[in-house]
Formats: C-alpha cells, sequence, structure tokens
C-alpha cells in the first residue's frame, strides 16, 4: 500500500499547486493602453536606457521611445562600454533629438555590477521628476508614457514594474521561456508583492518607472550596486521602507524579445535563477522537485499503473485510484501547459513540449546552482561575475 499511499499524498500536493497556477494565471493583472488621459501638470520623465553591445536592438528600442505621445521626457542612453556599433547607433540618433543624450561609459569598478554602473551613471544627469529604467531589447508602444504615468499619479504609487509581452520566434525560445514565465509568476505571486502588509517583493529590470525621489531616498544604484538580481533588490529596498510597490503586466504597452537562442537563454537565465531566490537552499529543493513532479508525475502515475496491472500483485482497486490521479494529473498539466502557450499566442501543440522545457529549466537552475556556489561566477555581456567579489 506504500506506492499507491505515496502517489495520492503527491497527487493532492499537485492538485491544489495546478489549480493555483491556473488561478493565478488567469488573474486580470494587465495595465490599460490609455494616452488620452494626462495630469493637470505632467510631470517630466528621465527614460534611462543602459546598452552594452546592443546594435541589434538600439535604434528600435530607442525610436520606440521617441516617438511617445507625451509632452515632456528626456531619454538617456548609456553606452557600457559596448565592443560592437551601439555607441555610433546612439550617437547618430542623438544627433537628430535633441532629448535623447548619449552617456560614454567609464570602466566598471571592482565591486559593480555593469548594468547598476551603467544606469548610476545615466542617473547623473537625469532632471525628471520620475525615472524609467527600460532594457535596450524592449518596444514601447507610443501612448506607454501617459498610460504609466497616468496610472502612478492617480492610485499614489511610488514604484510601478510592468512584464513586457515576450516575443518568441525559435523553438527553443518557445519551449523554454514559457515554463520559465509561468514559474516565477507562479512563485512570487503579484497579489503578494502587491500587498504592502506582505514581505514579497519582485519586479521586472526591463521596465522600472520609479519617482526620483524615493530612488534618491533608498540610495539609487549605489545601494544595490553588486546586486546581479537588481530589480528584485531594487523592489526589496522599496517595500522595506514603505514605499508603495505595484507589478502589473504591460502587455499591451511594451514587448521584448529577451534572447534568440539557446545559448543565450541559457547564460541569461543562469545569471540570474539562483541568485533569484537569494541563495536559498530549502527554495531551491523545494522549486527543483516540485518542477519535476509538476513535469512527469502524471507520465509516472500512468506508466505505473498499466505496469503494475501486468506485472505486480497490486489490487485492481489501487491501480485504479492510480490511474485516475495519472489522468487528472495529466488534465489538469495539459490545460495549464495549454494556457500558457496560449498567453504567449503560440500554437497550442507547444503545450506537449512542457516536460522539455521543464527538464531544461532544472538543468538551468543546476547549472546557476553550480556556478554560484563553486565560485567560478556567471557570465553575462562578456563580463564574469563572482559573487564572492561582489560581496
Amino acid at each position: 500500500m506504500l506506492v499507491p499511499t505515496i502517489s495520492t499524498v503527491i497527487f493532492l500536493f499537485l492538485t491544489v499547486l495546478l489549480l493555483r497556477v491556473i488561478n493565478a494565471t488567469g488573474q486580470n493583472d494587465i495595465l490599460p493602453l490609455s494616452g488620452d488621459e494626462l495630469p493637470e501638470n505632467p510631470p517630466m520623465v528621465s527614460i534611462i536606457v543602459p546598452m552594452r553591445n546592443e546594435q541589434r536592438n538600439a535604434k528600435r528600442c530607442l525610436e520606440s521611445l521617441l516617438s511617445q505621445n507625451y509632452p515632456i521626457f528626456e531619454i538617456i542612453a548609456i553606452d557600457d562600454r559596448s565592443e560592437d556599433n551601439t555607441l555610433c547607433i546612439l550617437k547618430e540618433l542623438a544627433s537628430k533629438h535633441s532629448n535623447l543624450k548619449v552617456v560614454e561609459g567609464k570602466p566598471l569598478p571592482k565591486d559593480w555590477v555593469g548594468k547598476n554602473h551603467a544606469i548610476w551613471q545615466g542617473i547623473q544627469y537625469a532632471k525628471g521628476e520620475w525615472l524609467l529604467f527600460t532594457d535596450a531589447d524592449t518596444v514601447s508602444d507610443p501612448n506607454m508614457l501617459p498610460s504609466v504615468i497616468n496610472y502612478v499619479v492617480k492610485n499614489g504609487i511610488d514604484m510601478l514594474s510592468i512584464s513586457p509581452f515576450q516575443i518568441l520566434e525559435t523553438f527553443w525560445e518557445r519551449v523554454i521561456q514559457p515554463v520559465i514565465f509561468c514559474s516565477i509568476h507562479y512563485a512570487f505571486s503579484r497579489k503578494k508583492v502587491n500587498d504592502p502588509r506582505s514581505k514579497t517583493a519582485a519586479a521586472n529590470g526591463q521596465f522600472i518607472l520609479i519617482k526620483h525621489s524615493v530612488y534618491q531616498e533608498l540610495g539609487g544604484h549605489l545601494a544595490i550596486k553588486d546586486k546581479i538580481v537588481e530589480d528584485f533588490a531594487l523592489a526589496k529596498l522599496v517595500k522595506e521602507r514603505g514605499y508603495r510597490l505595484i507589478v502589473l503586466r504591460g502587455i499591451r504597452l511594451v514587448k521584448t524579445r529577451m534572447y534568440t537562442s539557446f545559448s543565450e537563454i541559457w547564460e541569461g537565465w543562469t545569471k540570474n535563477l539562483f541568485l533569484g531566490i537569494g541563495q536559498k537552499w530549502g527554495l531551491l529543493l523545494y522549486f527543483t522537485i516540485t518542477l519535476f513532479l509538476w513535469g512527469f508525475t502524471p507520465f509516472i502515475l500512468l506508466g505505473w499503473s498499466i505496469f503494475g496491472f501486468f506485472y505486480t500483485q497490486i489490487s485492481l482497486t489501487s491501480l485504479l485510484i492510480t490511474l485516475t490521479e495519472g489522468l487528472v494529473l495529466f488534465t489538469l498539466v495539459t490545460y495549464n501547459a495549454w494556457s500558457c502557450t496560449r498567453f504567449f499566442r503560440l500554437p497550442s501543440y507547444y503545450a506537449f513540449t512542457f516536460p522539455l522545457g521543464i527538464s531544461i529549466y532544472i538543468a538551468i537552475i543546476l547549472s546557476s546552482t553550480y556556478k554560484v556556489v563553486s565560485g567560478k561566477g556567471v557570465t553575462w555581456k562578456g563580463r564574469r561575475y563572482r559573487v564572492q567579489e561582489l560581496g
């Protein structure tokens, strides 16, 4: 009776988990696109865009920001010592637009992470009442800025972070990215993040809008200069100091294509995952086991019930219970996977690649853990960061 008992416990755990994931996925937390309303005296916004080796994205990103339907804003693009044609592209655009300033980054100090240092340099030129940090691989709708400013001013928000719509084009993007985003969406519930009574803090570094005065009071990126997962670190500071943090989906406002190949996906998430859970071994164990159970339990239960029928003496009742549990979990997992693929506007058949995506996701988590714990460090944009050296 031991195997059926274990399978029932796992079945109940996964059923509750999957129902909560499905419920979280269906939450209506999308920031609306609305460019027709503005505060009576629209505040000035400084848009800070750090760039390193972004010749593929720089022009598209900045042109979308320069096209904002907003009366008063400036863009500060920081070239973080790029080794490609990024700086030339930035200078060419700046020669045509007076509200675009290009900052040539200084050498990276030993105890800084590159992105944090680039943003910090750009901040020194910022005149806006609000600061918007956004990545070079994003493209913004012309009404993005009026929409977010109207929202934060109306609702008394100190920091707003939105999750852009993720463009997924290649096979590996479509297999891996939905699994990762769905798990993060559940692990860092926006309901808890947006609740000032909860200590849960998270943000998406692709888009962070924060009051300049609040940013300065927190110490800015100087206070988190050594944090590789700087978005979570900033969000944590905001909540700890009692300021209001809101995280929403901004799929109508901003879109992005984070990675274009398997190697980029592997390197990018290896940089973030173990550090993103605070290097906590308990959480690592929980996430890894849960992901494995999520991806493979239905098949194990179905396989065991068939194997047990032909090759064991387990009672027919126990096997039928196991078979039923397997079928229920298969239905829930498939529905959850289908919901994720639908959200990312992918063909429905990608729902059946979730076990493959979960396998790769687990491998990336383990790689991230090994790189950090072993002291080998993580690599991003041609730079290697060792957590021990950063402090």
